[in-house]
C-alpha cells in the first residue's frame, strides 16, 4: 500500500511539535526517518499508529483518507510499530509466547481453551527466524533486553503487515543480531512491506534505507537517496550545523591502579579479572550473552556475585547497590525508563535519588539543598528543560540520560560504570555525552564503559576487553584497537 500524510500538524499546549510534514512511502520502500530527539519523529509514528490524532492535515492509503482514532484502527489496516520502550509492547509477567500472540484474535490455538503445546511450537518457529534460542515459557522480563526487541520483531512476523515502523530497533544489539534484524527487514521488503526506519545509527541507515528523511524543529529538513547524500550532510541538516570531531576522546590514564576486580563470578560469567586506573576508559565488548552487562551489575551490587573487588586499595563489598555507592561507584543502566527514572517526578528528585543522604536532617530533606545541587549539576551537563521541577518523563532521550548522569555524578564516584550511555539518543546528545565522559575521566575517576555499538567502544576507550562466553577472551590497547579485532574476538573468528 502507499500511504501518504499531507500537512500534518500537532501541539501540546504551546508547544508545536509538529509544523506541516509531508510524507509518503510505498509498498517495499525502506524510508529512514532521522532527527535528533524533540524534532517529532515519535509524535509522528504515534500519529501514523493511532495514538495521537493530527491537529490538521490527511492520511491516505492508496488514495483514500484514513482516520486512525485508536492504535486497533491502524492495525487494521496492516500498520505495526516496534517501540524503542519495551514497556510499550511487552507484559514482563507474561511468557514469551504468550506475549508473541497477546494481541492476536485468529483463534488459531483454540477459541475457548488455549492449545499451549502448538502455542510453544509456533513461538519457537517465529524465534528461529529472527536468530534467538530461549524458552518460550520464560516471562519475557525475564529476557536481556536485547532479546526482548527480537521477540517484538518477531510478534510483527505474525501479523499480516503492510507498514511496519521500527524505532531503534538495534538500540539493544550488537552486530551479528543487527545483521539477522537486517535480514528480516530486507524479507519484508521484498514481500511488499513498507519501512519506516527510525535509528541515530547513520551507518546503518545509509546501509538498508532507500530514502533517508530528516527532521529538525517538525519540519522535514532534507529528504533524499543514501547516493545523494553524505553523513556530514544529514547531521548538518539534524542539529542545523556541523558537528565536527565527533568522538572527542582524551586521555587522562594515569599509574594508579583504582579499581581492581579478581576473580569475579555471577550470572552469566565466571574468572573474570581487570583493572582500571584513574582517568581511564576501559571499554567492554562482546555480543549479546557474552556476559559483559552482568559484569557491571554484578559490580554495582544488583546481581549476586563472588569474588574480590578493591577500590584505591581496600575491599569493598558487592552485596548490594547501597554498599557500592557507599564505596564509591555509581552505575548508569542501559533501560533508562524500565530501571533509572521515575518518570512522573520532577528532574530534581530523580537526580538527588542516590544521594538523598547528603541532604537529610533527622529524616527530613532539604529541598533547598537539592534546589542547589541539581540546579547546578542541570547546568553543567546541559539539561534543556524549563525547571528543574518538569516531570522527567516529558523530557526528551537524550535529556532523560543525561539526568541519570547526574545522579550518578552527584555521588562524587570514584568509579563510573556505564552500559550502553547513548543508546536511543540523537548525535547532538551523543557528543555532549562523550565531552561528559572526558570531563569525568579527567578528574581522575575510573570508567568503565559496556557499548554494543562499536564505533563508540574502539574511538572512547583507552582498552578494551571482550568478552565471550562469560570469559574475557582478548584485551586490546592503541594499536590493535580496531572495530575489526573487537568483532572478530567477540565471534572466535581469530584463525
Amino acid at each position: 500500500m502507499t500511504i501518504s500524510f499531507t500537512g500534518i500538524t500537532k501541539a501540546f499546549g504551546s508547544n508545536k511539535v509538529l509544523r506541516g510534514i509531508d510524507l509518503s512511502i510505498e509498498p517495499g520502500e525502506i524510508v529512514s526517518l532521522v532527527g535528533e530527539n524533540g524534532a517529532g519523529k515519535s509524535t509522528l509514528t504515534r500519529i501514523i499508529a493511532g495514538a495521537y490524532q493530527p491537529d490538521s492535515g490527511q492520511i491516505t492509503i492508496d488514495g483514500d483518507p484514513r482516520k486512525y482514532n485508536v492504535p486497533q484502527d491502524a492495525m487494521a489496516d496492516g500498520i505495526q510499530v516496534i517501540y524503542q520502550e519495551l514497556k510499550n509492547n511487552l507484559f514482563p509477567q507474561l511468557d514469551v509466547a504468550s506475549n508473541l500472540f497477546a494481541h492476536d484474535g485468529t483463534g488459531e490455538f483454540g477459541k475457548f481453551f488455549v492449545n499451549k503445546a502448538k502455542m510453544h511450537r509456533r513461538a519457537a518457529e517465529l524465534l528461529a527466524q529472527v536468530g534467538i534460542d530461549v524458552d518460550t515459557r520464560l516471562p519475557v522480563g525475564k529476557l536481556s533486553f536485547g532479546e526482548q526487541q527480537m521477540v517484538q520483531i518477531a510478534r510483527c512476523l505474525n501479523h499480516s503487515v503492510r507498514l511496519l515502523i521500527l524505532d531503534e530497533p538495534t538500540a539493544a544489539l550488537d552486530d551479528r543480531e543487527s545483521e539477522m534484524l537486517f535480514r528480516q527487514v530486507r524479507k519484508l521488503q521484498e514481500a511488499g512491506v513498507a519501512i519506516i526506519y527510525i535509528s541515530h545509527r547513520l551507518p546503518e541507515v545509509f546501509a538498508l534505507a532507500d530514502r533517508i528523511v530528516v527532521m529538525r524543529d517538525g519540519l522535514v529538513s532534507l529528504s533524499g537517496t543514501p547516493a545523494e547524500l553524505s553523513e556530514k550532510q544529514v547531521v548538518a541538516a539534524m542539529v542545523g550545523s556541523e558537528v565536527e570531531n565527533f568522538y572527542p576522546k582524551e586521555h587522562h590514564a594515569t599509574d594508579r591502579v583504582r579499581l581492581d576486580v579478581r576473580n569475579l563470578g555471577g550470572t552469566g560469567f565466571n574468572g573474570v579479572s581487570f583493572q582500571v586506573r584513574a582517568g581511564e576508559v576501559l571499554g567492554i565488548g562482546g555480543v549479546m550473552g557474552s556476559g559483559k552487562g552482568e559484569v557491571l551489575r554484578a559490580l554495582f551490587g544488583l546481581d549476586n556475585a563472588s569474588g574480590v573487588v578493591s577500590l584505591d586499595g581496600k575491599d569493598v563489598s558487592l552485596a548490594s547497590p547501597r554498599h557500592a555507592i557507599g564505596a564509591g561507584i555509581a552505575y548508569l543502566t542501559p533501560d533508562r525508563q524500565a530501571e533509572g527514572l521515575t518518570l512522573a517526578q520532577p528532574i530534581a528528585h530523580n537526580e538527588s535519588l542516590a544521594t538523598l543522604g547528603a541532604i537529610t536532617r533527622n529524616g527530613v530533606v532539604s529541598r533547598k539543598q537539592e534546589r542547589q545541587r541539581c540546579q547546578e549539576i542541570s547546568t553543567r551537563l546541559n539539561v534543556k528543560c524549563n525547571s528543574i521541577h518538569d516531570a522527567v518523563g516529558t523530557l526528551s532521550g537524550g535529556n532523560q540520560q543525561k539526568v541519570l548522569l547526574a545522579r550518578c555524578l552527584l555521588s562524587n564516584p570514584a568509579i563510573l560504570l556505564m552500559e550502553e550511555p547513548t543508546r536511543g539518543v540523537d548525535v547532538g546528545a551523543k557528543a555532549e555525552i562523550y565531552s561528559i565522559i572526558n570531563d569525568v575521566a579527567a578528574q581522575g575517576v575510573a570508567v568503565v564503559l559496556v557499548s554494543s555499538d562499536l564505533p563508540e567502544l574502539v574511538e572512547m576507550s583507552d582498552r578494551v576487553l571482550v568478552m565471550r562466553e562469560g570469559s574475557i577472551n582478548a584485551e586490546l590497547s592503541v594499536g590493535a584497537l580496531t572495530q575489526q579485532a573487537v568483532l572478530e574476538h567477540a565471534m572466535e573468528t581469530i584463525a
